[in-house]
């Protein structure tokens, strides 16, 4: 923890970059996760920075040559202040950017399946379809009433669990490209960004319920270290990725460009020196 959290780490190597292309989901999802990581990585770098300075400071005061020359290495043997804050509250930071990362998360799934029902409509099912006459006759046209009831329908899967919200995708080809190996991770991510939300991180008996093989008890505090939060992005990152290519060939998703290009550099201009 203490050399993950201001402490120097790069907070790009957690984060793989996105393909080069993809759905409108995907590249909200990515500008969503970039955002996050790199206002951590400030955080954490303002802090060891701020340190660093009132340390070169000092020791200039007193005029003596500093031993530490780079802010990673104060932060590691002879930590400031702000440092020392920022490690014993963690946890609360922490919390704070694991719950984005799984409403972000979660947000692309359920903004992935309005895009799917756009594009096929059909799939639908029109037995779970409740609307009054007065509904449908308030719509100017078929398209204004597709656009609704597809509405009402990602508005409901917003709030289901996890579970449901695969289950519901399967019945209807929709794949969340989940490895069975690290299923039981990404529940117990989700799990946790719930008792962070409505908890205040401790463990309730839902977790335990969902979490399998759970390492907390009821009334536990989640203890969060900074590898949960770069191993959870990475996890998420591979969902995403692999769910986005398989839902855009199979449903023929429009595609955009997700990761901006490299301009290349346009080569310096000769310059005569004849005479």
């Amino acid at each position: 923890m203490a050399d993950g959290l201001a402490a120097g780490r790069k907070d790009d190597e957690a984060f793989s970059p996105p393909p080069a292309r993809g759905t409108s989901a995907l590249r909200a999802y990515a500008s969503a996760s970039i955002t996050d990581l790199r206002f951590f990585g400030f955080i954490c770098d303002t802090v060891v920075s701020s340190d660093y300075v009132a340390y070169i400071a000092r020791q200039a005061l007193d005029g003596v040559k500093p031993k530490e020359k780079e802010p990673g290495e104060l932060a590691k043997s002879a930590p400031g202040t702000r440092t020392i804050f920022l490690r014993q509250n963690s946890q609360a930071l922490l919390e704070m950017f694991i719950a984005r990362l799984v409403d972000n998360f979660q947000k692309y799934l359920v903004d992935l399946i309005r895009e799917i029902l756009r594009s096929k409509p059909t799939m639908l099912s029109t037995k779970l379809q409740t609307m009054t006459l007065e509904d449908v006759l308030k719509h100017d046209s078929i398209e204004g009433l597709v656009h609704d009831v597809i509405e009402r329908r990602v508005n409901t899967l917003s709030y289901d669990g996890f579970a449901d919200l695969e289950k519901w995708c399967a019945d209807r080809g929709i794949q969340i490209k989940v490895m069975p190996s690290r299923r039981n991770s990404i529940v117990e991510l989700i799990s946790t960004r719930n008792i962070i939300a409505h908890n205040r991180g401790f463990v309730d008996e839902r977790y335990l319920r969902s979490v399998r093989n759970a390492k907390f008890n009821v009334g536990d505090c989640r203890k969060l270290d900074v590898d949960d939060l770069f191993h959870g992005m990475k996890l998420l990152n591979e969902v995403v990725f692999e769910t986005d290519s398989k839902a855009r060939r199979k449903f023929g998703l429009a595609s955009v460009e997700v990761r901006p290009r490299k301009k290349a550099k346009k080569p310096a201009k000769e310059i005569s020196v004849a005479q």
